[in-house]
């Protein structure tokens, strides 16, 4: 059953996105350290504004993948201790920035069962696609009905994949430092 009422899915939405800006945030600082920016400020480093002049996650996602290459190829080292999980973490970010667009774009609409010869039954509030939208609104099928609690699960997951790429940048930076 969906939301009973609207406004827990709209707060649901706004949490989700700023969770996802600090996925973002996230993202650039890891960035950052892939091209070896060296600045005690990190919001000001050139690379992390320049990361942030890229409006599609997909284009920054594939910033992250060259750097990463560019990075570890010059680092064996680094290359075995934390490639694999770059790897896996970008994997992650590319597969969640479709559901943040679901969230972003997405519409509260009351969704109704309807059965041929009954009266349509309310299912409840959802977030759903819009229906102008043919990649997600298919032969009259939504492909997605989010409610508060879907939004809730992501907005954790993206919260939780900010943290490990986070971790993952202290790693980097920090054996940078020691050996430098």
């Amino acid at each position: 059953m969906g939301n009973s009422r609207e406004d827990a899915i709209f707060s649901a939405v706004g949490q989700a996105l700023t969770e996802w800006e600090q996925l973002e945030n996230a993202c650039a600082q890891l960035f950052a350290v892939l091209v070896s920016a060296n600045h005690k400020r990190a919001y000001l480093a050139p690379a992390i504004r320049a990361y942030g002049t890229v409006n599609s996650a997909a284009t920054r996602c594939k910033m992250l993948a060259n750097a990463g290459g560019a990075y570890f190829a010059k680092r064996k080292t680094k290359a075995q201790k934390h490639e694999a999980d770059f790897d896996d973490l970008l994997k992650a970010y590319s597969n969640f920035a479709s559901r943040r667009n679901d969230i972003a774009h997405g519409s509260v609409q009351r969704v109704f069962l309807t059965k041929r010869g009954t009266r349509p039954a309310a299912l409840g509030l959802y977030l759903t696609p819009s229906f102008y939208n043919p990649q997600k609104f298919k032969n009259e099928q939504l492909s997605y009905l989010y409610t508060s609690n879907d939004l809730i699960f992501y907005r954790q997951e993206f919260t939780k994949l900010a943290l490990r790429i986070g971790g993952l940048k202290e790693k980097m930076q920090s054996k940078r430092k020691s050996s430098s």
